[in-house]
């Protein structure tokens, strides 16, 4: 009995962490006009600044989205996307990009250069690294990587020092470097089913005492 409502307390956790942050539209928006429609957004693209495709069963990027020079929000979710373009950084003003549950593998080049990137969601994808062009996303304050296959945390993400939430839940990685101390700005992080040892959650622990970290039931980390 104890099994099923502990299942039932994960999932319901699970849940309200997708309330949180994922795919909801800021009120800063509200005003936009959402496009849902490839065809509708082509008729005016200078004014397409929210844009949601999900399950369109799409496996490219469709290139008429880069006419959208002034899109900030982009959802593209649950969909079949193997590659992004590289061409991708001519949508200067993007600062929410949505492309969990897709199929990528890696990032261009000049996805770097979306510098006003806030908001990435990566989860569920076919990652078996940490992209390392996410480290130049200075301004990001929100990064999901679950469900991929990541074996290694760069020494750099301490440059990405506005993040203030990342989730890493069910990746492979058994580590975390020491310069993640220096994300000053970091209220929680999920490290849950990773390869993590206890001495090395007990570690975490001490290198960020100001944020709250998820690990798995199993872990007590010396408490």
């Amino acid at each position: 009995m104890y099994k099923y409502i502990n299942i039932a307390v994960f999932l319901f956790l699970f849940f309200i962490v997708e309330i949180n942050y994922g795919q909801t539209i800021p009120s800063s928006l509200d005003t936009c006009h959402r496009y849902t429609s490839l065809e509708e957004a082509n008729k005016a693209p200078l004014n397409v600044r929210v844009l949601t495709l999900q399950r369109n069963k799409l496996t490219t990027i469709p290139t008429s989205i880069l006419k959208f020079k002034n899109l900030v929000y982009l959802d593209l979710s649950k969909n079949k996307i193997t590659s992004i373009p590289n061409e991708i950084n001519v949508l200067s003003k993007l600062e929410i990009l949505n492309l969990n549950k897709n199929r990528i593998s890696d990032l261009p080049a000049s996805f770097g250069q979306l510098i006003h990137l806030k908001k990435l969601y990566l989860s569920k994808n076919y990652l078996s690294h940490f992209p390392l062009e996410i480290l130049e996303l200075t301004n990001l304050t929100v990064l999901v990587l679950n469900q991929n296959e990541i074996t290694t945390i760069p020494y750099g993400i301490q440059d990405l020092k506005a993040l203030t939430y990342i989730d890493f839940w069910y990746n492979n990685f058994t580590s975390l470097p020491e310069s993640i101390k220096n994300l000053t700005n970091l209220k929680e992080i999920d490290l849950r089913v990773t390869g993590l040892s206890p001495a090395e959650k007990k570690k975490t622990i001490e290198l960020l005492p100001n944020t709250e970290i998820h690990y798995s039931n199993s872990c007590n980390c010396g408490y």
